[in-house]
């Protein structure tokens, strides 16, 4: 899979660390922030960004490696969603933007909802794909932990020290790959585009220190639960956020809850509605890329 014609590599200095960014656009252009998801990199937003080439009006978009993840620094800390909301916001202003709007898969949902609980100022407006507002998601999975029964799993055994970091390294990341083709719609699994990204995937969770580092979002996110931490992050949100979401969701995502979806965009300002793309997975921005390029174009209409 190569690199879109007009996308160049950059490093972004924010907070002390270097963070690795695959950006296209013009740099007076409006940003669009691109924010993976557990096991992803910058490399799973570049069907999404051709879509964005020679856009008119023209539109910068910049996908980032979290920290932790691809060419961004390994440090041995840092691996919580306030911090990395932090680190995401400093990549905006490191673009030299005042504002983005921020598009998160998965768990880079969870860190652009904090960050327009956060830094408001950085947010103009947020997507989400397959993902959901944090306090929802954890009373979700308090009350009903069957219906989340695929979260709560894969949180639970993140907890576990070293067998996850190993399961994710074992025979060249072959669960990484497995994990991706389960969760994609059965119509998009054998095409050559999942062939590439379970490659792309498991290139990805060998680079040293990923696995564990990947793994440390997780448990954060379950064992802040019981610590004091967890209180003070949840008093940081307001009842309503000051920028408009849209909580995307593919039909035959796992996972999907249209509870969720609804109460996450409740969470939004007026304005914030839901989005179901039908015949779609976990992945929408992989498998159904022209779908979801629309609803961000949409988006960021209503700057």
């Amino acid at each position: 899979m190569t690199t879109p014609d007009d996308a160049a590599h950059r490093y972004i200095h924010t907070r002390g660390i270097r963070l690795h960014a695959l950006v296209q656009g013009p740099v007076d252009a409006p940003l669009v922030l691109l924010i993976h998801g557990f096991a992803g990199g910058h490399f799973d937003w570049r069907e999404l960004m051709a879509e964005f080439r020679d856009a008119t009006p023209p539109v910068r978009v910049a996908a980032v490696d979290l920290r932790g993840y691809g060419r961004s620094d390994k440090t041995p800390r840092g691996y919580d969603l306030t911090t990395a909301a932090s680190d995401m916001s400093g990549a905006v202003r490191a673009l030299g933007h005042t504002d983005a709007l921020v598009v998160g898969h998965g768990e880079g949902g969870l860190i652009a909802w904090t960050m327009a609980a956060h830094e408001p100022r950085r947010v103009r407006g947020i997507v989400t794909l397959a993902s959901a507002h944090p306090l929802v998601l954890a009373r979700s999975v308090l009350l009903h932990p069957v219906s989340q029964w695929p979260r709560v799993r894969a949180s639970l055994y993140a907890q576990l020290p070293r067998l996850p970091e190993r399961a994710l390294r074992k025979n060249g990341s072959a669960a990484v790959a497995t994990s991706f083709r389960r969760q994609v719609a059965p119509g998009f699994r054998g095409t050559q585009g999942c062939e590439e990204h379970e490659e792309l995937r498991r290139e990805a969770m060998q680079i040293d220190k990923v696995a564990h580092l990947s793994c440390e979002y997780r448990r954060w996110t379950l064992r802040s639960r019981f610590r004091p931490e967890g209180g003070d992050f949840n008093r940081t949100f307001p009842a309503r956020t000051d920028a408009p979401a849209v909580c995307v969701d593919g039909s035959m995502d796992p996972a999907y809850s249209r509870r969720i979806a609804r109460r996450s965009a409740a969470r939004g300002a007026d304005g914030s509605s839901t989005e179901l793309l039908y015949g779609v997975g976990h992945f929408p921005h992989i498998e159904d890329p022209p779908a979801v390029a629309a609803v961000i174009r949409a988006a960021g209409q209503h700057r």
